[in-house]
């Protein structure tokens, strides 16, 4: 069974935190089988905004520059055919000698400005030898200048394809390229050409491309800088969002487990540690229900003292003369032990009636220890005739 390698996961993962940030982009021909397989499950797919690049103007569809518009631009003609081979086998010296004949004539007819029949006499000298890198870059100056770029290009790169270093093929590609608005392309032929053999018309024609060139660069740094701009933005909106979530999730739970309104902090169950009595917890309905209290617990400070009795009942000590705890402290005590602290008492807790010696309550010498024995003599100790 074949299975999916780590490698695989990871291109996965980054496609989908493309489409996260360019959720239009699933339009895209790349996507086909993606998309038709997310539909085939029932997904909506987001509406289409993707452009498909097109191939008119080669560098037109790419970054403008901030430049004027430019008015020299050309539009490549239909070149037809002529039916030269690229190359051949080497010709005899007969032929050479034909075709160097031809293009000496073709010369002077190019110097006499007629540029089309200089154009034929090169032909005709190329189907005699076709591998000859200097027959097709001149052939390709000539048609430049009949205005005649697309023909132009087609013999130039046939010449660079012979001879890389052809000077003359690399000023003519990049004069045209210069007039499609392919800058980069023009400044690094024209480069090279000047490298080989410098010109002093083709310096001026290099400065004006270099300009173009690196205004081009320029802006598409600029743009490439907004993209990324733009989609450390998208990242950082969807870690916000993400962590709003999870706060958000962390709220609810914490609801959830939170105590109701107005409650004791924890719950009476089973009674306060130490002190109150298992009793309480019995109590705790009609504690909840009482108004009085309810209201004081959403009081911070008194729902924070009362944590404080849950932890050390014996504080309720000092809080009896609190004027705020001292009442509610008697209302819990007589809801829960069905009468006020009078006589209530917390064994051991010094409250009254609790029967602690030394708070003026003595205790009886027979109790056992750990108890208190608050029931008053039955009778005197000594007959009063004794006494007398």
């Amino acid at each position: 069974m074949h299975t999916l390698s780590s490698c695989d996961f990871e291109a996965l993962n980054r496609v989908l935190d493309f489409l996260r940030l360019h959720p239009s982009e699933i339009h895209r021909d790349e996507f086909n089988g993606l998309r038709a397989f997310l539909t085939s499950l029932g997904a909506t797919l987001p509406p289409s905004t993707y452009e498909p690049k097109t191939t008119a103007g080669p560098e037109a569809n790419e970054e403008d520059t901030a430049s004027e518009p430019d008015e020299e631009l050309w539009k490549l003609e239909d070149v037809a055919d002529d039916g030269i081979p690229a190359g051949s086998g080497d010709p005899s010296p007969e032929q050479e000698e034909k075709a160097m004949e031809l293009k000496a004539a073709a010369a002077d007819c190019a110097a006499d400005g007629r540029l089309d029949e200089a154009v034929d006499l090169l032909a005709q000298a190329l189907r005699l030898v076709p591998g000859k890198a200097m027959y097709w870059s001149q052939r390709a100056s000539y048609l430049l200048e009949c205005k005649r770029p697309g023909a132009a290009l087609r013999d130039a790169n046939r010449a660079l394809s012979l001879n890389p270093e052809n000077v003359r093929a690399l000023r003519v590609r990049g004069t045209v390229n210069r007039h499609l608005g392919k800058w980069e392309d023009a400044l690094k032929d024209l480069s090279e050409a000047q490298t080989v053999d410098y010109d002093e018309k083709t310096d001026a024609l290099l400065r004006l491309v270099q300009e173009k060139a690196n205004a081009r660069r320029q802006s598409r740094r600029r743009k490439e800088e907004e993209r990324e701009a733009k989609r450390q933005e998208a990242l950082r909106r969807q870690r916000e969002m993400e962590m709003q979530r999870e706060e958000e999730e962390e709220r609810r739970q914490n609801q959830r487990q939170a105590p109701p309104s107005g409650g004791f902090p924890g719950g009476f169950p089973g009674g306060m540690p130490g002190g109150f009595p298992g009793g309480m917890s019995g109590g705790m309905e009609e504690i909840m229900k009482d108004p009085e209290i309810l209201e004081a617990m959403r009081n911070p400070e008194i729902a924070s003292k009362f944590s404080t009795l849950m932890q050390n009942p014996m504080a309720a000590l000092g809080m009896m003369s609190d004027p705020q705890m001292g009442p509610l402290l008697q209302k819990v005590m007589s809801k829960v032990m069905g009468g006020g602290f009078p006589g209530a008492g917390m064994p051991g807790s010094g409250f009254p009636g609790g029967g602690m010696s030394g708070q003026g309550f003595a205790s009886s010498p027979d109790a056992t220890p750990g108890t208190t024995n608050s029931a008053p003599p039955k009778g005197p100790l000594h007959d009063p005739d004794e006494l007398d």
